[in-house]
């Protein structure tokens, strides 16, 4: 039996299926996306238990539909972790404008497509796992480890730092098959656990850009185009992660198919100001998008 929906407002325009699909993470667990529906599907562990949510449009944001009744702190938790998943508080005011000013045909396919936010796990922990075991691979082998790690959980919810420092380095190593990445994983449930996460998320909500950089770079298996995915994922969006993807879109879309350099890159994208590393991220994307056929749009 479900318990009462609820409803969680957006700061502007919103689009959920935009939001759902912009990259991968969609395909990772504990997500599920019904694309006939419309619906993204997420289980989470609330601390009182397992909490399935099913998510879809709302006039304005989203609806949720929990799978149990919940007291006003489990309520207030969802909606907590909602928001943080699909960047319904992130400002994007400004956003249009500055894909104009790059590449106005990118403009008008994002304005009509409704992209600008980005799928997020509902923690910074899951973030940094999940880009950890995208580092040096394919993305089908990042997907198969993701979801075997996120078997680990409980109830099908993502595994807490602790569920994977009890599973320790060798069934991450052997049954997740994250092989070196290991180590680098169970630092990460420990910088959860220490605090280091929390001060990372603390400067975040300050504004302090440069300083979560930096902080994610000092984090045992984060390198630069890592750790600028992640601050997009946490709404920072000047900083570009420009990678090898973005080099052969840029190649593609910018320069003539003359490769640039990344420094070549970021300068094209210079006019998007604030917005630069959500701009070259979403020209990415949407060539993944259509070379992989997820979208007709």
């Amino acid at each position: 039996m479900r318990g009462p929906g609820f409803t969680v407002p957006a700061q502007g325009p919103f689009r959920l299926a935009a939001v759902a699909v912009s990259h991968g993470w969609f395909q990772t667990a504990p997500f599920a996306w019904d694309r006939t529906g419309e619906l993204l599907h997420r289980t989470e562990d609330l601390g009182s238990g397992p909490l399935a949510l099913v998510m879809g449009a709302s006039d304005g944001g989203v609806g949720v539909a929990p799978s149990r009744s919940l007291s006003a702190a489990e309520r207030a938790l969802a909606r907590s972790r909602v928001r943080r998943m699909l960047q319904l508080d992130v400002d994007l005011e400004g956003f249009e404008e500055a894909v104009e000013a790059v590449d106005p045909e990118l403009a008008r396919d994002l304005a009509a497509y409704g992209g600008g936010r980005v799928l997020a796990g509902s923690s910074l922990f899951e973030d940094v796992v999940k880009g950890i075991c995208g580092t040096n691979t394919t993305w089908r082998q990042a997907v198969n480890s993701i979801n075997r790690i996120a078997a680990l959980g409980r109830d099908e919810a993502f595994p807490s730092p602790a569920d994977l420092l009890r599973a320790g380095e060798e069934p991450l190593r052997e049954v997740a098959r994250v092989g070196y990445r290991a180590p680098a994983i169970l630092a990460a449930a420990r910088a959860a656990i220490d605090g280091t996460l929390a001060d990372i998320e603390a400067d975040s909500a300050a504004g302090d850009e440069e300083r979560v950089y930096a902080s994610l770079l000092s984090l045992t298996g984060i390198g630069p185009s890592t750790a600028g995915f992640i601050l997009l994922l946490m709404g920072h969006f000047e900083r570009p992660s420009i990678d090898s993807a973005t080099i052969r879109v840029a190649t593609e879309r910018w320069f003539d198919g003359t490769r640039p350099t990344p420094r070549q890159v970021a300068r094209r994208i210079a006019p998007a100001g604030r917005f630069a590393g959500l701009v070259v991220a979403w020209a990415t994307l949407r060539s993944w998008q259509r070379t992989t056929g997820l979208t007709d749009a």
